[in-house]
C-alpha cells in the first residue's frame, strides 16, 4: 500500500517512464520535501550507459532532484505542478550511484521569486552523499 505522501507523486507533468520519484517521505509544503528512488538492475536507464559498470547518467539524478523539489510547489491545496527545469548550478556529484541502491532526495526552498523557485538540492545513498547543488524551477505560466 502506497504512503498517503506518495499521491503527491501523481500532481507532478512527468509520468513513466520518464517519472523518477517512488515515494515521498516527508513534505513540508512549499518548504522542504525529501523522497526517494530506486533504479533496479536492468532498468533501461543503463541500457548502453557505461556498458559492463552501470552507474545512475548524472542527468537522471538532477532531473530526480527536480521532479523531488517540484512537489514542494504543490502545496497544501494539491494542485497539479506545471513547470520546468529552468536551471543548474554548482551542482557536484561526490559518488557514483550504482543499480539497486535507494538514492534519497531531499530539497529546500531558499527563495522564490516571480515564476521561479531556487532549491537547495541533495541525493545521498545509504547516508553518503552523491550529489548536491541548486535547482531552479520555472512554473508554466
Amino acid at each position: 500500500m502506497a504512503a498517503p505522501l506518495d499521491r503527491l507523486i501523481d500532481l507532478l507533468p512527468q509520468k513513466h517512464p520518464f517519472l523518477f520519484v517512488d515515494h515521498v517521505l516527508e513534505l513540508e509544503p512549499l518548504r522542504r520535501v525529501a523522497g526517494t528512488v530506486l533504479f533496479p538492475e536492468g532498468h533501461p536507464i543503463f541500457r548502453n550507459h557505461l556498458p559492463g559498470e552501470p552507474l545512475v547518467p548524472g542527468v537522471i539524478l538532477i532531473e530526480a532532484l527536480a521532479q523531488v523539489a517540484g512537489i514542494t510547489l504543490a502545496g497544501a491545496e494539491g494542485a497539479p505542478i506545471a513547470g520546468y527545469l529552468g536551471e543548474v548550478t554548482r551542482l557536484r556529484f561526490h559518488r557514483p550511484v550504482r543499480p539497486g541502491e535507494e538514492i534519497l532526495l531531499r530539497a529546500e526552498l531558499e527563495q522564490a521569486f516571480g515564476a521561479f523557485a531556487r532549491f537547495t538540492v541533495s541525493a545521498e545513498v545509504a547516508g553518503d552523499l552523491a550529489a548536491e547543488g541548486v535547482v531552479v524551477l520555472a512554473r508554466r505560466r
